[in-house]
């Protein structure tokens, strides 16, 4: 029975709750792409006008498992949710949990990720503040724009030109994901106006060939600006 003891404590160190971290608001924004009144492009396919609300994070993407003494941290891509002293603390973008499992039973670990301030080292944190690094990976940590919970991102794509003829489709998406009921294919004639209106958006056509667009946003999807 003596022996039960020290086997208890070596589990609760490694796979006990995990030291608290301070946690950070996140970072909204209206996003209204491109600004108007300048002149820009766009290639076949790609988006003319984007509205919506964004949130602005720090994150960084592993390719593979990373083992880190006792556990893996998993794939994915990560989110910072706070701090711990200086150190950025991180959860996975698309999965309950922690993002870490233990090497040897494979079930979820309370660890939580983080990035070491000094050394830039993936590590995790453990019980009463235990920290453990990576000997070599050193995540790359980016701003990403993420589609802010709740809110509609509208977006109008070029979809090339035939004729005089030039061909868009417009989309709506609810927190990342299109809503199908929401694709609307639209085809306007330069021959009557370089002026196109869409949604309360007002673009005026520089120059359309099939492959490419120039173009100016007088006004942006149901706004005054």
């Amino acid at each position: 029975m003596k022996n039960s003891l020290p086997l208890l404590v070596i589990c609760l160190f490694f796979t006990g709750c995990v030291s608290s971290h301070q946690s950070i608001l996140p970072d909204k924004k209206d996003l209204r792409s491109p600004p108007t009144n300048v002149k820009v492009s766009s290639s076949l396919g790609e988006s003319l006008l984007v509205n919506g609300k964004i949130t602005i994070v720090n994150g960084f993407i592993l390719h593979d498992d990373v083992r880190i003494f006792d556990g893996f941290v998993l794939a994915g891509e990560y989110h910072q949710i706070g701090f711990k002293g200086r150190n950025q603390v991180f959860a996975p973008k698309d999965r309950d949990g922690t993002g870490c499992i233990g090497a040897f039973s494979y079930a979820p670990s309370p660890a939580k990720p983080y990035i070491d301030a000094d050394t830039g080292k993936l590590c995790f944190l453990g019980q009463f503040g235990t920290r453990f690094c990576s000997d070599t990976v050193k995540p790359d940590v980016i701003k990403m724009n993420i589609p802010t919970p709740g809110s509609l991102m509208q977006e109008l794509i070029y979809t090339g030109k035939v004729g005089n003829k030039i061909r868009f489709t417009y989309r709506e998406y609810e927190n990342g994901i299109a809503r199908p009921a929401f694709a609307v294919e639209a085809e306007y004639d330069l021959s009557e106006s370089k002026l196109i209106s869409y949604k309360g958006s007002i673009i005026e056509v520089i120059n359309a060939t099939n492959q490419n667009i120039v173009y100016k946003v007088l006004k942006h999807f149901n706004s005054d600006s």
